[in-house]
């Protein structure tokens, strides 16, 4: 045993360039307390500009390699002929996948699940016949291998670990559900809220929809949607931020030309700089989730640390994240999202009591929890494969 230097953790960052694969690596490691959890070493290998991006620590050692720098077809050569003599060679008692994709025969291997579209059939098809179509089918293909051989699984919620593990062949699986955390930067006392009276066209009610544009995202039922309350007289501006599948952004902005083609109430703003995408959710009234696919809801817990009153999708793992701070709807149906924003925005109490919640329970994520968690669970797995 390593028990008194502690043990060796190695992570395959090579399939993580941006996103949330690597805000949840590089929040793993800045609230990473190695003693807590008798870890005396943490290994990384990606690209360059990962690399770059992840902290300075004693314990953490950056490996790159020219492989990892271009194509995937690089970094699978990588993965078959490099990566196990380099586990190997710098003594790991544990890789973990945050990929959720691995070749490697060495053991114990920590998977992780970051996207559930794959294991979905029906959100998956939304994208008809296409190349990104038959990409989540091979992911789900290289997941549901990786997950098999897996000697430990992390999930982000209870719903994404029922669903795959529908799909794999029993659940004789060792599993563990660790959330996302939240950082300080996104939380906000929630405001008062204003009565209807308080809003007018020249001061209107602003609903913010943060997302990436996706088919299982449903921005053009939203869409619809607020232009029939507009239409009702109510005051209201929906500003929709996020990139995303060309065919999903091309179908929103053929629906903002019907719904409002002089986009004097509904907005598309893209890209957003995510060193100061809080100031978007402190300077809103209301945030709006539609999604029919989420593994977790990350946007969705980030607009609840803003003390945001929120519209919610009743589908996928939005109910177990935000439980009863909020008020849902069915994203399939224009009508039903209308008058749940109807209702929302017409009664201040309503507002108020979803807001408190919301940012109360919000408070129950952290970064450091999840890292402590996370690494627990390492060290956990580690200590049982000795142990046997």
């Amino acid at each position: 045993m390593k028990s008194k230097s502690g043990i060796t953790i190695g992570v395959d960052a090579s399939n993580i360039r941006s996103g949330g694969g690597l805000t949840h690596l590089l929040e793993l490691l800045n609230h990473l307390v190695p003693e807590q959890n008798n870890i005396r070493q943490v290994i990384v290998w990606s690209n360059t500009h990962t690399l770059n991006q992840l902290p300075e620590k004693s314990w953490l050692s950056k490996i790159k390699h020219k492989f990892l720098e271009g194509s995937l077809i690089g970094r699978i050569y990588w993965q078959v002929f490099f990566f196990t003599s380099s586990i190997i060679e710098n003594k790991c008692d544990l890789v973990f996948i945050p990929g959720g994709s691995f070749t490697t025969s060495f053991r114990p291997i920590i998977s992780m699940n970051q996207n559930l579209l794959p294991f979905e059939w029906k959100e998956l098809f939304r994208y008809g016949v296409s190349l990104t179509t038959l990409k989540f089918i091979l992911l789900r293909l290289t997941n549901k291998s990786a997950f098999k051989r897996s000697n430990g699984i992390i999930f982000l919620s209870r719903y994404s670990k029922d669903i795959v593990l529908k799909s794999l062949p029993s659940n004789n699986y060792s599993t563990v559900i660790i959330p996302h955390g939240i950082e300080e930067k996104f939380f906000l006392e929630p405001r008062k809220q204003l009565s209807i009276s308080s809003y007018s066209n020249i001061k209107p009610i602003k609903i913010i929809y943060v997302s990436s544009i996706e088919c299982y995202k449903h921005h053009c039922n939203v869409v619809e949607a607020i232009s029939r309350v507009k239409r009702s007289g109510y005051p209201v501006m929906l500003d929709i931020y996020g990139t995303g599948n060309a065919k999903a952004v091309k179908k929103l902005k053929q629906s903002i030309a019907i719904y409002d083609k002089d986009e004097e109430y509904i907005i598309y703003k893209d890209k957003i700089a995510y060193n100061n995408i809080q100031e978007i959710y402190f300077s809103a009234d209301l945030a709006i989730f539609a999604s029919t696919c989420e593994t977790f809801g990350q946007i969705l817990l980030e607009s609840m640390a803003a003390g945001l009153p929120i519209a919610c999708s009743k589908y996928s793992s939005m109910p177990e994240i935000i439980l009863d701070a909020g008020i849902y709807f069915d994203p399939l149906d224009v009508k039903d999202i209308e008058a749940v924003i109807t209702s929302l925005i017409i009664s201040e109490e309503l507002r108020t009591d979803l807001s408190e919640k919301a940012h109360k329970l919000a408070k129950n994520y952290s970064w450091s929890k999840t890292s402590f968690t996370t690494f627990k669970y390492f060290k956990d797995i580690v200590q049982s494969k000795k142990d046997f």
